[in-house]
Parts: structure tokens; C-alpha cells; sequence
């Protein structure tokens, strides 16, 4: 019944399409967005305001990356208000934009394919930094991402755990492909 089925030229043709469908949904270059906080940090610095009392200074800093195979455009970073400063890092053009209802955006016109840059807040005094609203493009909204410091390994460390992750995975095929040709030998021959 089933290897009726599977030999019709119907099925086979939507097989067929619907593997090519999804293997260009797979290869095709997109563009992805994505944001994380790098670090946020409140310093005390003793008889450094007025008076000698101490200052309080704020700093945060975000990174927005394209991890895709296609540039993004138009990318927007919209903060609850305007920060006392910020900078951009790498430099690139931008466009500082405030909203008529008290928000702020910075607007990029394009993010090359695995290319970041930061954004760097500062406020001086008792006031909070802006929360971050959404990072958005044309095309899409950026996905937040957690980001923690990782350790750095030597080259020839990574490349031994890609060899045994290739040699795992060929054991497991050939396992697979084992216990497949065991129960196909214990078949009857009119079912092959």
C-alpha cells in the first residue's frame, strides 16, 4: 500500500516540490536582526558633583547585529526618551529622530551581512537611562538575544571537537542505516 503510494508520479511530484520549497526557504540569504545588552553600570564618583557629594553616572551598552547572509535596511533603535548622551561605534551615518510623543530613535540605513555596531548611553545625575522600546527594520523586528562572557578556545580544540562531532554523527547514520538494512532483510519478498 504505502510503496503504491510512494511510486505514484503524483506523490513523488509533490515530494519532490515540496522538498524543493523548503531547501530554497533554507538556502536563500535573509537578513537577521538581532540586539543584546552588552553591560549596564552605575558608577559612584566620590567629590565629583556639586559640593563634593558624590555623582552618580549611568552607562549602558547595546549591540545590534545582522548574523545573516543579507544586508538589513532601515534599522531603527527606539528609546522610552532621548538620552543625556550617546555614541555609535563603529562610526556610521545615523539619524537622531524624536518622536512627537517624547520618544527617541536612532536610525541606520543599512547593517551589512555579519556586520554589529554598538550604542553607548550615558546619563550624569540622580535620572535612569531609557529603556529600549524595539529595534526594528524594514523587513523585520530584532530578535534579544542574551550575551555572556565565554571563554576563547584555541584553534586546534575547536577543530578536534568538529572532527569527533562529524564522526559522532557519521556513527549514528551508519547505526541508522544498520538497523534499516537488518529489518529490510527480515522482510518477506513479496513485501519489497
Amino acid at each position: 500500500m504505502i510503496y503504491e503510494l510512494l511510486g505514484s508520479r503524483f506523490v513523488q511530484t509533490l515530494l519532490v516540490t515540496t522538498a524543493g520549497i523548503i531547501l530554497t526557504q533554507l538556502i536563500s540569504a535573509k537578513g537577521k536582526l538581532r540586539w543584546s545588552n552588552r553591560h549596564a553600570h552605575v558608577f559612584l564618583l566620590p567629590n565629583a558633583g556639586p559640593n563634593g557629594s558624590q555623582l552618580i553616572v549611568h552607562t549602558k551598552e547595546i549591540w545590534v547585529t545582522n548574523p545573516g547572509r543579507s544586508s538589513v535596511e532601515d534599522v531603527e533603535i527606539v528609546f522610552n526618551w532621548r538620552p543625556q548622551h550617546f555614541e555609535i561605534w563603529d562610526p556610521r551615518a545615523f539619524e537622531p529622530v524624536d518622536h512627537p510623543d517624547g520618544r527617541f530613535a536612532i536610525q541606520v540605513p543599512n547593517l551589512a551581512a555579519k556586520e554589529f555596531f554598538s550604542v553607548s548611553i550615558l546619563s550624569v545625575g540622580p535620572g535612569q537611562l531609557p529603556d529600549i522600546v524595539n529595534i526594528r527594520s524594514k523587513d523585520s523586528v530584532a530578535k534579544m538575544i542574551p550575551l555572556l562572557p565565554s571563554r576563547q578556545y584555541p584553534n586546534w580544540f575547536n577543530l578536534l571537537g568538529l572532527v569527533l562531532l562529524i564522526l559522532g554523527l557519521a556513527t549514528a547514520v551508519y547505526a541508522v542505516l544498520s538497523v534499516v538494512a537488518l529489518f529490510a532483510d527480515n522482510l518477506p519478498p513479496s513485501a519489497i
